[in-house]
C-alpha cells in the first residue's frame, strides 16, 4: 500500500491546478453524467442495447456498493495524510465504481462500434478511444487522491465483467425475440 500511496503522492505533487480541474471533468464522464451521454448516444441507433447498457450501469453500481461494503478498505487519504481528498469523496475505497463504471461503458461503446461497423480503422479507433477513456478515469481517482492503483484495477476487471454479463444477456434476449417473431 505504501507504494501504492507514493504514486498518488506523486501524482499530486507534479500535477498544477489546471490539471485538477480537468480530472474533476474526466471523473464525472464516468457518473451518472457519462451514463446520459453515452445511453443517449447508443440510443440514436439501438434503443435495446441503451436500455441494457442502463440496466449493466445499475447492476455495477449495486455490486459495486456491496463489495465496497464487504471489502472495506479505507480512502488513501484517510491512511496517509500527505494525499488530499480533492474528489471529495468518503465511504471505502475498493473497488473503484468510476473505474468499474468507465470499462464497463467501454464494452458497450466497443460492441456498439463493431455492431455498427465492419471498417477496421473504426473499430481499432473506438477501442483505442476506450483504452484511453479507461485509463483517464483510472488515472483521476489516484489523481483526486480518492483510490489506489489497485483499486481502480480491481474496478476495471469488475466492469468488465459486468459489461460482458450484460452484453450476453441482450445477445440472448435478442435471440429469443427473433424466434418469437
Amino acid at each position: 500500500m505504501q507504494a501504492e500511496a507514493q504514486i498518488i503522492i506523486h501524482l499530486q505533487a507534479l500535477l498544477p491546478g489546471g490539471w485538477i480541474q480537468f480530472f474533476l471533468a474526466i471523473t464525472a464522464l464516468a457518473s451518472v453524467a457519462g451514463l446520459v451521454l453515452f445511453a443517449t448516444i447508443i440510443f440514436f441507433k439501438d434503443k435495446k442495447l441503451s436500455i441494457f447498457y442502463v440496466i449493466s450501469f445499475g447492476f455495477t453500481s449495486l455490486f459495486n456498493l456491496i463489495l465496497k461494503n464487504l471489502i472495506r478498505r479505507p480512502r488513501p487519504f484517510q491512511t496517509f495524510p500527505q494525499i488530499l481528498n480533492i474528489g471529495g469523496e468518503d465511504g471505502y475505497s475498493t473497488p473503484s465504481s468510476h473505474a468499474a463504471l468507465a470499462a464497463l461503458t467501454a464494452v458497450f461503446v466497443c460492441y456498439y462500434t463493431f455492431k455498427q461497423t465492419k471498417n477496421p480503422y473504426l473499430r481499432t479507433l473506438a477501442i483505442l478511444a476506450m483504452l484511453v477513456y479507461v485509463g483517464l478515469i483510472a488515472t483521476s481517482r489516484m489523481v483526486l487522491g480518492v483510490h489506489y492503483l489497485s483499486d481502480t484495477l480491481v474496478g476495471i476487471f469488475e466492469g468488465l465483467a459486468m459489461g460482458f454479463v450484460g452484453i450476453k444477456a441482450y445477445e440472448s434476449i435478442n435471440v429469443k425475440i427473433k424466434r418469437a417473431e
